[in-house]
């Protein structure tokens, strides 16, 4: 061969190759829907405008394995940690703090089910990722009208917003008991030190991911070392996680359980971050590939949830221990019922129970949890704006966004009325829990349907029940705190009253539209 024929045919040959391996890595890569048994007026109707595997920060798992692989699932370990950065809030602290204060042990069993309900629920969003390769907030943008889509996203990013102020309430505390900084100035440095976790996600997904299970590695120490200090009674420990029941005087503590650990950006996140992790989609191991996957993220995802009961359940144990009246201490013991202690007063309590080293571990723990949940929240918040409305914003953007519309009552409280900052704490929980079955019917809708998910991975007929009878519990719940507030509210005039009616009638009508709307 001539080197002029040799120099021709080598572009071609070049071209060639590189097209075959674009189509190659197409078909890997395609979404269970785009076959063409999926029914077309749903599944091929999902453009790809937001591509899920990015190379610049996806991770290749690798070929389809057989048999179990523990190195398989240190390739697929990841989203789960970061899902459950969420679960062990500043918000769950607070909530774990006041269980603990009020029913002593008896609710341990409580925060147990709505971990494992948790489990069931993330893994329902998860799969959504993973077989349908797009991601909830995708999904919501093609299965709604519009004006059933824009509330939704307003009281999703609401909840987000939420969610901001606990963080950056529990930092700035956290700063504030190590560094005696004012309240209001550790409220900015939370806002400047989120910029700094948000860095690290142009190294990859694996330095973020890394930096999660650091910060619940540094969680479960701080707090698991307070739980072996506090000594407490392991035969009441035991008692409270088998044998449920719940006090009488413990009852908000309970209802508010629900609303601190399962999040509703937490669903969100999940479906999307399940992304990153690229699976070999092609025709001859697809099914398997996505099964695979499956499998893989409920292991992970069991075992970073794990960790966070192991969290908040320390937390629960160790006010538990210190409220104890049988441990002799009445003074300690009758201050619960005049108020309920704050973050900053747990950290006092703490000290009286194990010594000056208790609040050097309270502060450090929560300020690992004010900041790894910060990070969680700003990604839950890019994925619900890019795929529910199509809105690119950089996620720098987006924090200062965010940050500057929680910054505003955060920052009123932190000067005005410090006091007052475990209160407004209690109030948020409660708004995650109103806004949970916004986020959690549209999952189980997707779940179950034979469209997006196929016949291969739709939900059962009994997980499907046992996701709509959770469904109703929480709708139920969130029925049982909103009435004695309408009936405040409408006990003060007649325009209160019809406001606070309105507002209840509108937000029954709206999950009756979710519920009542048809995926097929």
């Amino acid at each position: 061969m001539t080197p002029g024929s040799s120099s021709s045919s080598s572009p071609s040959s070049g071209k060639a190759r590189v097209t075959e391996a674009c189509a190659d890595r197409s078909e890997e890569e395609a979404p269970l829907l785009s076959e063409p048994t999926a029914t077309p007026n749903y599944g091929l109707a999902i453009e790809r405008e937001f591509e899920v595997h990015d190379i610049g920060i996806s991770v290749d798992v690798g070929d389809y394995e057989d048999l179990f692989s523990f190195r398989k699932l240190l390739r697929f370990a990841g989203p789960g940690f970061a899902m459950s950065i969420a679960y062990v809030d500043p918000g769950n602290i607070c909530s774990d703090l006041h269980c603990g204060a009020v029913a002593g042990y008896k609710l341990i069993w409580l925060l147990f089910l709505t971990h494992a309900i948790g489990l069931y629920i993330q893994t329902l969003s998860a799969r959504i990722g993973i077989v349908t390769g797009r991601n909830l907030a995708q999904h919501c943008r093609q299965k709604y009208s519009r004006g059933v889509r824009i509330p939704l996203w307003l009281i999703c990013e609401l909840a987000i917003i939420g969610s901001d102020i606990q963080e950056a309430i529990g930092t700035a505390i956290a700063l504030y008991l190590l560094f005696g900084i004012e309240i209001w100035v550790g409220i900015l440095i939370a806002a400047m030190l989120s910029y700094v976790i948000l860095g690290i996600q142009r190294f990859g997904a694996r330095k973020v991911e890394g930096l999660f299970v650091a910060m619940i590695a540094v969680m479960c120490a701080c707090f698991g070392v307070e739980v072996f200090m506090a000594k407490p009674d392991i035969a009441k420990i035991i008692d409270g996680l088998v044998v449920p029941r719940i006090p009488a005087n413990a009852t908000v503590q309970a209802v508010g359980i629900v609303g601190a650990v399962i999040m509703p950006h937490n669903l969100f996140l999940h479906s999307a971050l399940v992304g990153t992790r690229r699976i070999k989609r092609s025709e001859s191991v697809r099914k398997a590939s996505i099964r695979e996957a499956n499998f893989y993220t409920t292991i992970e995802s069991a075992v970073a949830l794990l960790f966070s009961f192991i969290i908040n359940a320390t937390i629960l144990i160790v006010f538990a221990d210190i409220y104890s009246m049988d441990r002799g201490n009445t003074s300690i013991g009758s201050m619960v019922e005049e108020h309920l202690p704050g973050l900053i007063e747990a950290a006092e309590l703490l000290r009286g129970a194990i010594g000056d080293i208790g609040p050097l571990l309270w502060a450090i723990g929560l300020l690992s949890s004010g900041q790894s949940s910060t990070a969680t929240g700003t990604m839950a918040g890019q994925y619900l704006m890019e795929g529910m409305m199509r809105m690119r914003v950089s996620p720098w953007l987006r924090l200062f966004i965010s940050r500057s519309i929680s910054l505003v009552p955060t920052m009123l409280i932190g000067v005005l009325a410090t006091s007052y900052l475990d209160q407004l704490d209690e109030w948020l929980n409660v708004l995650q829990s109103l806004a949970l079955p916004f986020a959690l019917i549209p999952t189980l809708k997707l779940a179950q349907s034979h469209v997006v998910m196929t016949s291969d991975f739709a939900t059962s007929k009994y997980w499907r029940a046992f996701g709509w009878v959770t469904a109703a519990a929480i709708i139920a719940l969130n029925v049982y705190l909103l009435l004695p507030l309408v009936f405040m509210l409408a006990a003060r005039s007649f325009l209160s009253a019809c406001a606070a009616y309105a507002s209840f009638g509108l937000y029954l009508f709206f999950v009756g539209v979710l519920v009542l709307d048809s995926t097929d």
